[in-house]
């Protein structure tokens, strides 16, 4: 059985409470003055009241469950990132909004750096967020239920503590760790291409290990796109196009696109392999469907909900700049709607029904890439439609950035805090939508 109250705690006396404003359904849990909660080796005595909690104190909504002689209040969520000045790094603002809406919907949450784990007694000193005075709160806390890894980069995750502590995480009973790391393209790539059912949406895809490889793939492919292997935001891709006995190469350098031409495979090689230092992939090029002359894709959310279930949370498009060769809003990209590009672009098909068959692949992919990593809860995708309408998976990241969309953005949070939920045990008829791959 589960009952709804409050956990809080004053922020300079320290004290925490367990409101229960409703006796159901554990009458005798509220005849008592104080509870112990334990969580691991945590141990503190909650003071109970009927009432619900005020300024000054933080407070959040918890689910609350027996277990024989024992009464659990949770799921407490732990947000993972590393430390850094003057508390620790991340994007606070998404932060707080995880944490805001745990409070409104049941979980109480907070910020853990992973340096401050304690690993004998199994506690960490983590960060609340005191919503009255908009400031954090340093304090010691329980291992949660579950982690949230939102470690923010890449050069952090290679760290040798980061790693260490990360093994050690996924190792714990009665801890969930979820969203295993950044993709690799190298190893996505590779694990997406050995997958029959979604072969046909994924653009071959193979490690550029020198010039016999890029003119084998120009041989193949009249369209190319080079991409750092541990690439984002479109930083350093090459579009490689042989037009009119020439070979026709574009790329970004800050806001602007430059082109060059080359006459031979020989001068491009020799302007490419200076620039491919660190690990590129060569790609099979999709001739992308245009909008009034512009490359368009799809960034699309797929995130686990409250019943353990992949759904697609939402998805929009994302409208290169003039001339550009990728869709990035910060290289020129723009935000755009399905439903005003798609039936103008597409007037063969139905809105409803290139939409459904692009979360039905969505889905696909997300089920491919679960396999290979267990504990992945949420990935976004970068979709993209060729001029005959055939669906491309194009990128996935397994740490989604916030989305601009409102509605996306508010269900994706509530996504979060579904999955939290779920993943620790605290749901009865929990909602959300059902897994579908048909």
């Amino acid at each position: 059985m589960i009952a709804n109250g409050w956990v809080s705690i004053h922020p300079l006396q320290r004290t925490w409470h367990l409101h229960l404003p409703s006796a159901e359904p554990f009458p005798r849990l509220a005849k008592r003055k104080y509870l112990k909660l334990q969580l691991g080796n945590w141990k503190k005595m909650f003071l109970i009241t009927k009432k619900p909690p005020a300024s000054p104190l933080i407070a959040a909504r918890v689910r609350i469950r027996r277990d024989e002689n024992n009464y659990i209040a949770g799921p407490f969520v732990g947000i993972l990132t590393v430390a850094g000045k003057p508390l620790f790094r991340g994007v606070k603002s998404n932060f707080i909004d995880i944490i805001e809406t745990g409070q409104r919907m049941g979980a109480f949450i907070y910020v853990m750096p992973i340096e401050n784990i304690d690993w004998d007694s199994l506690t960490v000193v983590g960060y609340l967020f005191d919503q009255h005075k908009r400031k954090w709160l340093k304090e010691h806390l329980p291992l949660p239920h579950v982690i949230y890894n939102r470690i923010p980069n890449r050069s952090f995750e290679k760290k040798p503590h980061v790693k260490t502590a990360l093994e050690r995480l996924s190792a714990l009973e009665g801890v969930c760790l979820y969203n295993p790391h950044f993709f690799n393209k190298h190893q996505l790539f590779t694990v997406l291409q050995k997958n029959e059912e979604i072969l046909p949406y994924i653009p071959k895809t193979i490690p550029l290990l020198g010039k016999e490889v890029l003119y084998e793939m120009m041989a193949s492919y009249p369209l190319l796109y080079l991409k750092p292997s541990n690439g984002m935001a479109g930083k350093g891709i090459f579009r490689l196009q042989k037009r009119q006995g020439e070979y026709s190469l574009r790329y970004h350098a800050g806001t602007d696109t430059i082109a060059k031409s080359f006459k031979t495979k020989k001068e491009l090689w020799g302007f490419l392999s200076p620039r491919l230092k660190k690990g590129y992939l060569i790609q099979q090029g999709v001739h992308l469907a245009t909008y009034e002359g512009k490359l368009f894709d799809i960034r699309l959310l797929a995130q686990k909900n409250g019943k353990g279930y992949w759904g697609v949370t939402g998805m929009g498009i994302r409208l290169a700049g003039t001339g550009k060769i990728t869709t990035h809003v910060p290289q020129g990209g723009s935000i755009q709607s399905l439903r005003n590009i798609l039936p103008s672009v597409f007037p063969q098909y139905s809105g409803k029904e290139l939409t459904t068959s692009i979360r039905h692949a969505a889905l696909w992919i997300a089920h491919a890439l679960e396999k290979e990593w267990p504990t992945l809860g949420e990935v976004s995708m970068d979709i993209g439609i060729d001029k005959t309408g055939n669906i491309w998976l194009i990128e996935a990241n397994a740490k989604p950035g916030k989305f601009d969309e409102p509605h996306i953005r508010k269900l994706s949070l509530q996504r979060i805090v579904e999955y939290a939920q779920h993943q620790a045990q605290f749901t009865e008829n929990a909602g959300g939508e059902t897994d579908a791959r048909s």
